[in-house]
């Protein structure tokens, strides 16, 4: 009984690994296509954060910033106290991730005046 237990369930997990490896190209594709297009739509913008000073600061710039809407990364640096956020600019503006962050975390947030566009 113990033998046909294990004969089915490496017959399982054999149907698994094949069907996962034969899925596998046809993700990765798509993601390269989907990478591309998010490309195009993409603007990047370096908000100041004077008071963020620490690695914790960093983390709660980081979370309010990515749940706007539209925002796809934000990398943050507490030495030079500013965020560098890439976001779509069909979904959001810079000005509501800076009120975004300014309302999550309490920080001041200063848009520049140009925003660099990335494409």
């Amino acid at each position: 009984m113990k033998t046909i237990g294990l004969i089915a369930a490496a017959i399982v997990i054999t149907v698994a690994i094949v069907a996962v490896r034969s899925r596998t190209p046809e993700r990765n594709q798509v993601r390269e296509v989907g990478s591309q297009v998010v490309a195009v739509r993409s603007q990047m913008v370096t908000l100041k954060v004077p008071k963020m000073d620490c690695a914790g600061c960093e983390v709660g710039v980081r979370i309010a910033a990515s749940k706007v809407d539209g925002v796809k990364d934000v990398k943050t640096d507490s030495d030079k106290r500013t965020a560098h956020v890439t976001f779509d600019p069909s979904k959001t503006t810079a000005q509501a991730i800076a009120s975004a962050i300014t309302k999550g975390t309490g920080f001041d947030t200063d848009v520049p005046h140009t925003d660099k566009s990335k494409t």
